[in-house]
């Protein structure tokens, strides 16, 4: 009996000095692109606190086509930097895991006139491979020419 709850002991003292080494801690970074009713193309700075939660700061430049901006038809050119949380699920199947990530921030959109806006930034995805992930972005431009862009986002994940 005795080298039973020894055995649980070293096990469970094995398993919490494994977790205390997870890759999910600290800091990372990512670069991931997006098609849609835009493109973009974007990188992130991300701090994790533990593997489900983490703070992210972001830069994004995106190119909108065909956008209706005062009833007219323009591409025009946009750049946002924001800062939000992220959320991750436990894991499903090896490296594989979903998120949901919500940002904040300003952005500037220019074509002809530069003109300033709230940024808002909503993504929900999985992990897929390591450090692939794909998933479904909103973005948002509230202020002088409001819209929203729907894309299917692709990034990787680099943690050091």
């Amino acid at each position: 009996m005795k080298k039973i709850f020894s055995m649980v002991v070293v096990m469970l003292l094995g398993a919490t000095s494994l977790m205390a080494q997870a890759p999910e801690d600290g800091l990372s970074f990512a670069v991931e692109t997006g098609i849609g009713t835009e493109w973009e193309l974007g990188g992130r700075v991300q701090y994790n606190f533990n593997e489900y939660i983490a703070i992210e700061g972001v830069a994004k430049y995106a190119f909108d086509y065909n956008e209706k901006v005062f009833g007219i038809n323009t591409n025009f050119n946009e750049f946002s930097l924001q800062v939000g949380a992220r959320g991750f699920s436990p894991a499903y199947y090896k490296d594989m895991k979903a998120f949901a990530a919500l940002d904040l921030g300003w952005g500037i959109a220019w074509k002809n006139a530069n003109t300033s806006h709230f940024a808002l930034d909503f993504t929900i995805g999985s992990y897929v491979w390591k450090g692939l992930y794909v998933g479904y972005g909103l973005g948002a431009m509230c202020g002088n020419g409001n819209h929203t862009d729907h894309l299917l986002r692709v990034g990787y994940n680099f943690t050091f």
